[in-house]
């Protein structure tokens, strides 16, 4: 869609991994910045539901999906803790995992991704997606992504998921590439990528795809940090995992990261890195340096059922 100056301008303000960095001020920036739709790509806490209670009550539009980390025990245990499940009550549908979230605003549909995402190509625990969602596969994930994005109302699409796509490089310092344990592989998730390349099959355009999860400093090499911006054809690709999201500034101030894009007629116009201060005013805003990637994404082969990848 080719925008005009008359088309509206909408904000989609990001919330990077939290992992309980989260005070008063960013909800008071939210509050009075009032972004068409506050988005965040989750670890709120360890199956923190105070930290969700808090995000939930925001009176603010948002959409949320919930991180590894918020579903840690769940995971440890492959069954849902009832910890778990007050927070996806809690967030009721602004928990927007495999669902749809239309954005008139910005001419865009938001389409969720599979949660709880730890990274790497296995599900990590197929009996807890079987218990919450009836998935216990890759494709059968991104069959289901795929079957949100088809019931969307816009044919421009961004996509909200904790981890990224497989497909955008192997090395450690790469967007979604692993910089622990045995560093390097890309650690990208196989069913997001799949459903990404059936989404354009349908002639959908995938903006955006708006996560987190690899933090931005890397642990090998200490001292490296993470390319999080990459742009692939028509699509971006944002690695909100300023981690902490609260840092110290030079001179004492302690600032928080927000993520700030703007969009026309489905179209992203704008993208802004932005710290604000412990009153809630905005100090500082940047905008990124994207790595332009060559040519189109790399085919993702299917899965079949039964072929979940080793843990």
């Amino acid at each position: 869609m080719q925008s005009r100056p008359s088309d509206p301008v909408a904000t989609l303000t990001v919330v990077g991994d939290v992992h309980r960095w989260w005070r008063p001020a960013d909800a008071a920036f939210l509050e009075r910045t009032r972004p068409d739709l506050s988005l965040f790509v989750g670890d709120l806490g360890d199956e923190d539901v105070p930290i969700v209670r808090a995000i939930a009550s925001l009176p603010v539009p948002k959409a949320v999906i919930l991180g590894n980390h918020d579903a840690w025990q769940s995971f440890g245990r492959r069954v849902a803790t009832d910890r778990l499940r007050e927070s996806l009550e809690v967030l009721g549908e602004d928990h927007v995992a495999y669902a749809v979230r239309e954005v008139p605003r910005a001419g865009l549909s938001l389409i969720g991704a599979r949660p709880f995402s730890w990274g790497g190509q296995s599900l990590r625990s197929p009996e807890l997606y079987d218990e919450i969602y009836g998935i216990h596969t890759a494709r059968q994930s991104a069959a289901a992504i795929v079957d949100a994005a088809r019931n969307a109302q816009h044919r421009d699409l961004v996509i909200l998921a904790h981890n990224g796509p497989l497909g955008l490089g192997d090395q450690s310092h790469d967007i979604w590439g692993k910089d622990f344990g045995k560093p390097g592989g890309d650690w990208g998730d196989r069913d997001l990528a799949l459903a990404i390349q059936r989404i354009e099959g349908f002639g959908l355009r995938v903006r955006a795809v708006i996560a987190g999860h690899m933090h931005h400093r890397l642990v090998h090499p200490r001292g490296g940090e993470r390319t999080r911006f990459v742009r692939r054809g028509g699509t971006m690709f944002l690695n909100a995992a300023f981690v902490p999201r609260v840092q110290k500034a030079e001179n004492g101030d302690e600032l928080s990261y927000f993520l700030r894009t703007r969009w026309q007629a489905g179209e992203c116009v704008a993208v802004e890195e932005v710290w604000v201060d412990v009153h809630g005013d905005e100090r500082e805003a940047s905008t990124p340096t994207f790595v332009e990637l060559e040519g189109g994404a790399p085919a993702v082969d299917e899965l079949h059922e039964g072929d979940e990848p080793a843990q």
